[in-house]
């Protein structure tokens, strides 16, 4: 007996098998379920054949009237129909997972840590089928990687109106940003704390020192948002981000903290050309996170462009 156990718990039934079995069951014939499944009736014969010799006993009773279920094909025929539709069920779930899948998104530190993460966690809980990854990265390294099919959606800055087709595009205000009530002396060269060289950040501080004949020295230079803000925070010096990711503990300073204007930066949501559906979804999302500014520069007029209020 103990043998018998083992060769049962060892007995796999083909699911093709099953399949054609709960077919004819259900149409109580060969030819009718050789129509439906598209096989010659001496295959489905072949297979029911098989089926019975593989369980070791008859399922169907034949006469004239067709094919009558045994008491054990009658059993098998529930457990056939609760296999058949799990495994049918499992199927549809792995095709749409494949359709949706993993959606990549590339964010600049400031977006991913400040701005975005409470929109992508709604998008997570309406969107269970699909899973987000994010990279944070240097805009420009966002923007290569969207072209080499890195990424799904990005939101990158730029220095200047950007002549690639976005989703959206608008302006962005950037500040000067250190500890609340920071005293900053003209005569001695400004502590900065950057982001590394390619930062339109750090291009952005940099350029209105300079034209505002101010001295400087970088003190501090990290890929980190966490870090920057650290050093920041300790007092180290002045760093620039966008007005309105000013993180707790740290202000943005006021204009007669006598530090020179910043002019302000373009940010657009890029997405890839072969856009998985998950993705489009999040694409539309996203867009109401963020009041456009101006029409994408494949279709902006001539307008006068709108400032963004922070």
């Amino acid at each position: 007996m103990a043998t018998d156990a083992r060769k049962s718990a060892l007995l796999n039934i083909d699911m093709d098998l099953l399949r054609t079995f709960v077919t004819v069951a259900e149409l109580n014939g060969v030819t009718r379920a050789a129509d439906r499944l598209g096989r010659s009736q001496p295959a489905i014969s072949l297979q029911l054949q098989r089926l019975e010799s593989l369980v070791g006993t008859a399922l169907f009773h034949r006469n004239r009237q067709g094919l009558l279920l045994t008491e054990t094909g009658q059993m098998l025929r529930g457990y056939a129909e609760r296999i058949l539709g799990l495994n049918d069920e499992a199927v549809a779930q792995i095709v749409a997972h494949k359709t949706d899948g993993t959606i990549r998104v590339g964010l600049p530190n400031d977006y991913a840590v400040s701005l975005l993460p409470e929109s992508l966690g709604r998008f997570s809980d309406a969107h269970l089928d699909s899973a987000l990854t994010v990279s944070c990265a240097l805009s420009t390294e966002l923007l290569a990687g969207l072209d080499t099919g890195a990424y799904d959606l990005v939101v990158a800055m730029t220095g200047e109106l950007p002549n690639r087709p976005a989703v959206q595009i608008w302006q962005e205000e950037l500040a000067w940003v250190g500890q609340a009530g920071l005293a900053t002396d003209s005569e001695k060269p400004m502590p900065l704390i950057v982001y590394p060289e390619g930062c339109i950040y750090r291009e952005r501080m940099i350029r209105a020192l300079n034209n505002a004949g101010r001295p400087w020295r970088m003190v501090f230079a990290s890929p980190s948002l966490s870090s920057l803000v650290a050093a920041a925070k300790s007092g180290l010096g002045l760093t620039v981000l966008s007005r309105r990711t000013v993180p707790a503990g740290l202000a943005a300073l006021p204009a007669n903290a006598g530090l020179p204007a910043l002019d302000p930066v373009w940010v657009g949501l890029y997405r890839s050309s072969n856009l998985p559906p998950a993705a489009q979804r999040l694409v539309d999302f996203l867009k109401a996170s963020f009041e456009p500014v101006v029409a994408p520069p494949s279709t902006r007029t001539t307008k006068p462009v709108r400032r963004r209020r922070a």
